[in-house]
């Protein structure tokens, strides 16, 4: 069974209890590590969402860190079993994003990576230029479920304008739930512009956990050495000191 031949890592997930619109109290947090860990997840990138119209960096990262102590001191404490927490967020992202001093504190874990999310709509060249200019200061961008955007914004121009920048690319795991979205990440796959995996579990009802059915779907049609390069992608982001 491919889960007891390598790390498995959800690269994408909203577990924090009261930080964005994911995880409203610490029990739910608890409930979808224990989800995941069920279904053989070793790691959860916990990816909460950034906003700068809402806050600053600082204020994101402070509250982010502390939701981070809790839930870390409650499993401890209570010697309970989890999958282990890489700190990170997931930005929208905004003109003038580059030029943020504290950039380095919204990436993954101690990584240069940064988990981009792109609007649901009309996607603009300064969004195109954005992402070349993170690239260019050293930081490597990711961008979040991008099956999520085939209903917007023209295929072409995902794979052609965004996937031509030097970026690498996320795709939730319940990408089988539609046709589409199923026809689309399978062709990223069979070019090989797939790099990670995530559930983007937001609670444990209207959208739990899930990580089994997509991670079984790859290994069976690509084959298992092509999800181990997937999960492998992931350890070497979440793995750097």
């Amino acid at each position: 069974m491919w889960k007891d031949n390598f790390e498995v890592i959800d690269f994408h997930s909203h577990i924090l209890a009261g930080v964005d619109d994911g995880a409203p109290d610490l029990q739910t947090s608890l409930d979808m590590l224990s989800a995941l860990s069920d279904m053989g997840v070793d790691k959860v990138v916990s990816t909460s969402h950034y906003y700068n119209s809402v806050e600053t960096i600082s204020s994101f990262i402070s509250r982010r860190d502390e939701a981070l102590y809790r839930l870390e001191r409650h499993i401890k404490e209570n010697d309970i079993y989890m999958p282990e927490i890489i700190p990170a967020s997931e930005v929208r992202i905004y003109s003038g994003l580059w030029q943020e001093a504290d950039l380095s504190r919204l990436c993954i874990g101690n990584s240069k990576c940064i988990l981009l999310e792109m609007p649901y709509d009309h996607w603009s060249d300064w969004m195109f230029n954005e992402i070349y200019a993170i690239n260019s200061k050293g930081f490597v961008p990711v961008m979040a479920h991008v099956e999520r955007y085939i209903g917007s914004v023209p295929q072409k121009t995902i794979e052609s304008s965004l996937l031509s920048l030097d970026v690498l690319v996320q795709c939730n795991t319940d990408f089988l739930e539609s046709r589409a979205s199923k026809k689309f990440v399978k062709r990223l796959l069979s070019k090989g512009n797939l790099n990670f995996l995530g559930s983007d579990c937001h609670n444990m009802n209207s959208r739990p956990p899930k990580m089994t059915e997509a991670l079984e779907y790859v290994a069976k049609k690509f084959g298992e050495e092509y999800l181990k390069m997937l999960m492998q992608n992931a350890i070497e982001i979440v793995s750097q000191k």
